[in-house]
């Protein structure tokens, strides 16, 4: 013992002091200390907590609550969340943070009408796929008093989940849902990975009209003529949902297979039955898991990262998680495709053909 408190001794020392190429390092071999009893070892624990404090505003700070397990930090980890809303380190923060106290926090900063972080703790809210998060996103959707934006985003939220998704349709069918969401709602549900949600999403919101009209053959649509410029335009729209998980020469998501020299490498019609059947062809390193954990939260994504002692996963719209195996229930890997069915529903015949056009003129530069 008298060993590991030198060397964490030594490693405050070095974190005070750090250069940016240090941190790394230091942050490893704190992290060997992670699995002993801090409680029970004040002068190590008052060493973690030194460089805890130090670590504020870092993504250091985060990894350190969690593998310390330090309790009382919701007021800085909601405050870290709603700054990287966006980013894994900020919605590890949130999930953090959802605590009987923390939750109480949360209701507080989104009933001030003052404050101006509000969309971004929701956003972080909504990105942490947690169970415990959906009651406050389902509060934050049925009131119309709050940003319409703000609404927007718990929807797509909650969609991100079976029971979420479940809450959304079951609030839908008691009239709970303001008309203005339909639209939010439909897009999201229509195209959801579970079967039972996508059909009753179908009957509580159909498609718009112009919109999910029965297609063509696939040969006639090969045959027909698009326009490069406006499949740009389809591929990127937020409700085609394309760039939330494809990039296109740096702009979009990096969750599936980067398209930007796609047309090289795919026809047409390969590109057709890409989007008409996901699931015929899944790229190597893009299968689609489910993470059960042991606290009822699931996680469906892709697994980018696997040890003896976690598994990282990457969900739709790119945030990773990294969950403990002590933690994780079963994983199962899924016969279907992570990207949806049925996105041609959210676009005419010939906007989707027009963005194969678009897909099909991207060729990789020969250099």
């Amino acid at each position: 013992m008298r060993t590991i408190i030198a060397l964490a001794i030594s490693l405050t020392i070095g974190w005070l002091c750090e250069t940016n190429a240090q941190t790394k390092i230091q942050l490893e071999a704190l992290k060997r200390l992670k699995d002993l009893d801090i409680e029970s070892s004040p002068s190590l624990k008052k060493v973690v907590l030194n460089i805890l404090e130090s670590a504020k505003g870092k993504p250091a700070f985060v990894e350190i609550i969690r593998d310390f397990k330090l309790k009382g930090y919701e007021a800085e980890l909601i405050s870290y969340g709603q700054a990287n809303a966006n980013k894994s380190e900020g919605v590890e923060a949130m999930r953090l943070a959802l605590t009987k106290k923390g939750l109480k926090l949360i209701s507080n900063y989104i009933g001030n009408a003052e404050n101006k972080n509000l969309e971004n703790i929701i956003l972080a809210l909504a990105n942490t796929l947690d169970p415990k998060a959906e009651p406050t996103l389902l509060t934050i959707l049925k009131d119309s008093s709050k940003p319409f934006s703000a609404r927007k985003i718990s929807v797509n939220g909650l969609a991100k989940t079976k029971s979420g998704a479940t809450a959304l349709i079951k609030a839908a069918e008691a009239k709970q849902l303001d008309p203005q969401l339909n639209f939010i709602a439909g897009n999201a549900l229509r195209t959801a990975t579970w079967k039972i949600i996508s059909e009753k999403a179908s009957q509580l919101f159909p498609a718009p009209q112009g919109l999910g009209q029965e297609l063509p053959t696939l040969a006639k649509l090969i045959k027909m003529k698009g326009d490069i410029s406006n499949g740009k335009k389809v591929f990127f729209r937020p409700a085609s949902a394309c760039a939330t998980c494809h990039q296109i020469n740096g702009q979009g998501i990096d969750f599936g297979p980067k398209l930007s020299g796609i047309g090289t490498k795919l026809g047409k019609e390969a590109l057709y039955l890409s989007i008409l059947e996901p699931s015929a062809g899944i790229s190597f390193g893009y299968e689609a898991w489910l993470l059960k954990l042991k606290n009822g939260a699931e996680s469906l994504g892709i697994i980018t990262s696997r040890t003896d002692t976690e598994i990282t996963i990457t969900a739709l719209g790119g945030i990773s998680t990294t969950y403990k195996i002590e933690d994780i229930k079963s994983n199962t890997k899924l016969p279907n495709s992570i990207m949806p069915p049925g996105l041609h529903a959210t676009m005419s015949p010939q906007e989707l053909v027009d963005m194969i056009t678009y897909l099909h003129n991207l060729k990789e530069s020969k250099n």
